[in-house]
């Protein structure tokens, strides 16, 4: 074998199990599906597999006791569905998988993978809910803390903790805490499922004696909530824990959550999502999580019922919790008057700060937040409406002793910090230091890009600094004020952005539960999820966030798992709409083109019709990829047809125009699919008149913005939509840039350097509704798109419009099946582009109208027949593709 063969043998890695999860995970799935990608040469693909599973990872090395599939002659590398032996709760399973390429040469194997199957039933649980019971629940209180000892024997060989909280929890093992999982276990209906956390203690445990020590807080279960609510869902925080020892000799030991722990509270007096955190030094319990520390003061936890008895469903976390991401240094230190002080983050996020300071015994330090400064240079939070979003310190000394400190259960969206305090501590400017920790769902980073254009370099960075700091446990509205709610419409009109940006698949897997749960017993979808507010049911595109979004999820990452889960809650929904529309024309419903700054309103009913010709369309689409039979198929095409019929007959006039003249009206209208041929023209026509006497800028909102640009090219201009994006007045994406932007804001006139501030009531500078753009930047930009036809990747679209005011364009996204590549510059009046298809993926690519003359690819001269078809694309292999064409300057948009 050649030196060249050895370099392209395949090689496997990122295996993944279930929604694409990597790592230790913990499922809920006995027969789970596993999957993993490949690294090889040009034209690389999988012909077979061997997939090998053991209970050890000594086993699956030597003779796997659990799976040996043996080759199996297939090119499936996404979801393979487990065929081994039964699974049951607590099995721990290792596995490795190797292929063969279409040249027969194998592969190692990958490295081995691990993932365990979690208690499976409520039943599995013997711990019970636990409590402290000296606090008023009626506010904010202090943290209880628990503890409890226990002994180890020798021959030890694994410990497993599963642990829950109705609340949040930090846990903590002999001084140390157990893992970096923030606010876990995360927010659900609690009412209606409880997740836990499970985490392999086999390693940290001693011989001898050993500590557990809990904290609880409030978090979303009894803490205060949006209207200044609290106790939604209980009065008290609550620990549930299971610790299984098990030893070589076979024999199984449990210690449990029941009345024999001991509980007290300590320095956290309170720590509240809106409010904040107030941490009191002197009350600190040194050595309270270790062993031998005496608790005989403290009080016995209170026991309540066990966790098999819960009514809830016990579930493991299905997507990443929210961890420590990044930290950042501040950028600059301001004094804006006498005696005041802030500290610049440069970037607009959510996360909390550390502080190092100093100062005499019962000193208070005060630690105020905000998104944007007054023009005098002082903190601007007004808008957090009654959010404290403040975090109190004090000091216990003594003077010369530093103390660094960061909140446990809180977090606060912000760019500047003003910290008060030192000025009467005994301290001085150069005795603080702060650093900022970025928080947010510990989802993989799936894409880069980066151009000759500054600023629109720049807001691809904004869009995707607004997603970290909005997918925080759930796809959040924002990160500051007295809200953070999981509204379904921000992340409908997102989700497509989202799955550029981020490997978001579990996350919305567990989101849409949620979403499915809120939902109505006569199929009326909650305009948030997890639903604290009962109102707002049923609006027109909030609501569709159950069609959308599965659906988004399914092509993206190609699991038919969501489908599955969803199919039943999109019916209803549909079923609902079509029920309560009068002939097939929706109802006013709350909302419409959130934020538009049209004056000419686009009424909900025409978005509302607009939307469930959409659901009819995708159900059908997703009965026929469920195989639910052609009747099931065919009754939701004939409801789209009669829908499309409805809307024809309401909203188009005798001129073949929408009778509401609007973009947004225009772009649902065209978007979706609703008009005839003739119409189809004439309203083209009006969307491009439109835009151009309103100077080439926008007058969308949250609805009418998600599809605007997509619509623009799909209807053949794409000129437009280059000019749009490109705008920098207002409104526009890139004025909010030259505002000074770091993330996209909730109104378009948020702030302006002309007029100052917008509406306090509501105006968020971290919202990522607008951000919806980066899906038309990424397919038309950046040049990589999904094909419709192969859900997960493995066939990619290359379709870049190019716009020479960029001049360059490196663009990549990680697929399920590897990471794509397109590059593209204008140099000495050629168009150059490469191309990277991953392995065990197809390619097509659209050759841009620019192009003309000739053409190579990788050096050789393109097919006549090829280049003069229209479109003209070709279908390639995975690999690296380089084209090069003269330019067809008549041809060339941003001239």
């Amino acid at each position: 074998m050649s030196l060249t063969d050895i370099a392209n043998i395949p090689e496997v890695y990122g295996l993944c199990v279930e929604s694409l999860l990597s790592g230790p995970a913990v499922i809920m799935n006995v027969r789970p599906a596993l999957s993993w990608k490949l690294r090889g040469g040009q034209g690389c693909r999988q012909t077979a597999y061997q997939i090998q599973a053991a209970s050890s990872l000594e086993r699956l090395l030597s003779t796997p006791d659990l799976w040996d599939s043996g080759r199996q002659s297939s090119a499936q590398s996404l979801y393979v569905p487990w065929g081994g032996v039964s699974l049951n709760s607590r099995q721990q399973v290792f596995w490795r998988v190797r292929v063969w390429d279409q040249d027969g040469r194998a592969s190692s194997y990958s490295e081995a993978a691990c993932f365990s199957i979690g208690l499976m039933q409520n039943a599995d649980w013997q711990a019970s809910w636990i409590h402290f019971d000296g606090n008023n629940p009626s506010c904010s209180a202090p943290c209880p803390y628990f503890r409890r000892e226990f002994q180890v024997r020798s021959g030890l060989s694994r410990a497993t903790l599963y642990i829950s909280a109705r609340g949040l929890f930090s846990a903590r093992l002999n001084g140390n805490k157990i893992s970096n999982d923030e606010f876990v276990p995360g927010w659900t209906d609690y009412h209606q499922q409880l997740q836990y956390l499970s985490y392999d203690l086999t390693d940290s445990l001693q011989c001898g004696t050993n500590a557990l020590g809990v904290i609880l807080g409030d978090g979303w279960y009894c803490g205060y909530l949006s209207g200044r609510r609290r106790n939604i869902y209980g009065k008290y925080p609550e620990l549930l824990l299971q610790l299984e020892l098990e030893y070589a000799d076979g024999t199984r030991e449990e210690l449990l959550s029941d009345g024999s722990w001991k509980c007290t509270t300590g320095p956290i007096l309170y720590s509240d999502i809106y409010d904040g955190e107030m941490y009191d030094e002197r009350l600190e319990l040194p050595g309270w999580d270790l062993p031998g520390y005496d608790d005989s003061a403290w009080r016995a936890a209170v026991a309540g019922e066990t966790g098999a008895a819960t009514k809830a469903a016990l579930v493991a976390k299905p997507c990443p919790p929210v961890r420590k991401i990044q930290e950042l240094k501040p950028v600059a230190r301001l004094n804006p008057r006498k005696d005041v002080y802030i500290w610049d983050f440069g970037q607009n996020l959510s996360g909390w700060v550390r502080i190092r300071l100093k100062g005499y015994p019962g000193r208070l330090y005060t630690c105020q937040f905000g998104e944007m400064l007054y023009p005098d240079g002082t903190l601007y939070n007004l808008n957090y409406r009654s959010a404290r979003c403040t975090n109190y310190f004090t000091c216990a000394g003594p003077l010369e002793k530093v103390s660094v400190w960061e909140p446990l259960f809180t977090w606060q969206g912000f760019r500047y910090v003003q910290l008060d305090g030192f000025q009467f501590a005994g301290a001085s400017l150069d005795d603080i230091e702060m650093t900022v920790t970025v928080l947010h769902s510990d989802l993989e980073e799936t894409s880069h890009f980066q151009c000759g254009h500054p600023l629109l370099e720049r807001l691809f960075q904004n869009i995707r600094w607004g997603q970290k700091s909005n997918f925080l446990e759930i796809p959040t509205d924002c990160p500051q004020r007295d809200e953070r709610l999981g509204w379904t419409g921000d992340a409908h009109v997102f989700c497509g952005a989202a799955t550029v940006n981020m490997n978001v698949a579990a996350f919305f897997h567990k989101w849409l539960r949620d979403v499915r749960e809120a939902q109505c017993e006569d199929g009326a979808i909650s305009c948030i999820a997890p639903d604290i507010l009962n109102r707002s049911f049923g609006a027109a595109v909030w609501a569709d966030a159950i069609i959308a979004c599965p659906w988004i999820i399914y092509r993206r990452f190609g699991d038919v798992k969501i489908l599955e889960e969803c199919y039943p809650a999109m019916q209803r929904w549909v079923q609902y709409q079509l029920d309560t529309a009068e002939d097939f024309i929706r109802p006013t419903t709350p909302f419409g083109d959130w934020l538009a700054p049209d004056p000419i309103e686009t009424p909900s009913a025409l978005i509302g019709t607009a939307m469930l010709a959409y659901g009819c369309q995708t159900l059908s689409q997703c009965a026929e990829i469920l195989q639910l039979g052609d009747a099931e198929v065919q009754k939701y095409r004939g409801y789209r047809e009669q829908v499309c019929e409805a809307f024809r007959r309401t909203f188009v006039g005798p001129d073949q125009l929408l009778t509401v003249r609007n973009q947004t009206s225009c772009v649902l209208a065209l978007h979706f699919g609703l008009l005839t041929e003739e119409q189809v023209l004439a309203n083209r026509k009006l969307l491009a008149e439109l835009i151009r006497e309103n100077g080439y800028r926008l007058s969308t909102g949250f609805v009418g913005t998600a599809w605007l640009l997509q619509t623009l090219s799909e209807q053949g201009h794409s000129d437009l939509a280059w000019e749009l994006l490109l705008q920098e007045e207002w409104p526009s994406w890139l004025f909010l840039v030259k505002q000074g932007a770091t993330t996209i804001w909730e109104r378009w006139d948020s702030y302006t350097l002309e007029k100052g501030f917008g509406n306090v009531n509501m105006n968020s500078f971290n919202h990522y509704a607008y951000g919806a753009v980066l899906e038309w930047i990424a397919a038309k930009a950046g040049g990589i798109d999904y094909d419709e036809a192969a859900p997960g990747g493995s066939k990619l679209l290359f379709a870049v419009e190019p716009d020479q005011r960029l001049h360059w364009v490196d663009f990549a996204i990680e697929t399920p099946y590897g990471k794509a590549e397109s590059h593209w510059r204008y140099e000495n009046n050629c168009f150059e582009w490469t191309i990277v298809v991953p392995p065990n993926s197809l390619g097509k690519i659209i050759l841009p109208n620019i192009c003309t003359g000739r053409i190579t690819l990788n050096g050789k001269d393109l097919d006549a027949v090829v280049v003069a078809k229209t479109p003209r694309e070709l279908q390639v292999e995975s690999g690296t593709w380089r084209l090069n064409s003269e330019l067809k300057t008549e041809n060339v948009i941003g001239q």
